[in-house]
């Protein structure tokens, strides 16, 4: 299928036509033609993700045109066409987060797919996001309210935010040392540790997967192209892990304390600081991290730290 400017219009209407008629009397199969569609798109054509975000936008149905869209295989086929262009990525993204938004039968595809590390992998190569495009990322965080309006220009967040998606946070979290402004990076970081600490239930999903140990592994980011990472923005990370290691932390999270205690880095104070809050966690369900500190075994803390 060739894909251009004077032909994608009659594409959509097609895609419209099709799937608004009774499957027994439709002249093509619907699966069949997204399926064409979405292998002839080039990666220079990052229009055509637009064209598809409003029309999922837009179209009534769009809860069942989805479905079409995940038959077609669109996650597999449009994965292959990543490159590191900014613009071309964001275009694709939105048309990503769009699919994702307020499906849950998106959402369990996508991570089944894996599909938050092959996609939002690739946000380390957008540098200079529009706010509009931060909250459309920070939306996918949350429960979407039945009173939010579709402007993306305005912080998401409410007083009844209910944290949903750690895996997208997760990403955001990778993100943030290869945003260029120090006002992206705090305002992702800020807007996460508002929505993580909104409630108790927030804390707990974000204790049980991985929330801590990736704010640890971008205090240690040295990868090409990153940036360091200013005071303000350390001291919003130490706020959340403080507030977290209070509620929940594991032995491999406070292993990972140590060690970056021990490397030649600035903050061994408030790594310190980390591991005092978490010899004060007192979970009758957690003896591994007691029994962490309990200077008499040979993994103790103090074996890490002065090993």
């Amino acid at each position: 299928m060739l894909i251009n400017e004077t032909n994608i219009e009659q594409i959509i209407n097609t895609i419209r036509s099709v799937h608004q008629t009774a499957i027994d009397q439709r002249l093509i199969d619907l699966t069949e033609y997204l399926t064409e569609f979405f292998q002839s798109i080039q990666q220079e054509q990052s229009n055509l993700f637009c064209i598809l975000t409003r029309l999922l936008r837009d179209y009534e149905d769009r809860a069942a045109l989805k479905i079409e869209f995940l038959k077609a295989q669109c996650f597999e086929i449009i994965s292959k066409i990543l490159n590191t262009n900014e613009e071309n990525l964001i275009a694709i993204l939105e048309f990503i987060i769009e699919l994702l938004n307020n499906s849950e039968n998106v959402q369990e595809k996508f991570l089944h797919f894996n599909g938050y590390q092959k996609y939002f992998h690739s946000l380390r190569y957008i540098h200079s996001p529009s706010m509009n495009f931060l909250n459309q990322l920070i939306l996918l965080m949350i429960e979407k309210s039945i009173f939010q309006n579709e402007d993306f220009s305005t912080p998401p967040i409410d007083s009844f935010v209910i944290f949903i998606n750690p895996h997208i946070t997760i990403s955001l979290i990778y993100w943030i040392p290869y945003l260029i402004k120090v006002s992206d990076q705090e305002y992702i970081i800020s807007s996460i540790n508002k929505i993580v600490l909104r409630s108790l239930q927030n804390k707990m999903m974000a204790c049980s997967n991985g929330i801590i140990f990736a704010l640890l592994q971008i205090l240690t980011n040295n990868e090409e192209n990153s940036n360091k990472l200013e005071e303000k923005i350390l001291v919003d990370i130490f706020s959340l892990l403080e507030n977290l290691s209070q509620f929940s932390i594991n032995s491999s999270e406070i292993r990972h304390i140590c060690q970056l205690f021990n490397q030649n880095i600035s903050f061994k104070k408030q790594l310190l600081q980390l591991l005092v809050i978490a010899a004060k966690h007192n979970d009758p369900d957690a003896q591994p991290i007691s029994s962490y500190f309990d200077l008499q075994r040979s993994n103790s803390v103090k074996s890490q730290l002065f090993s």
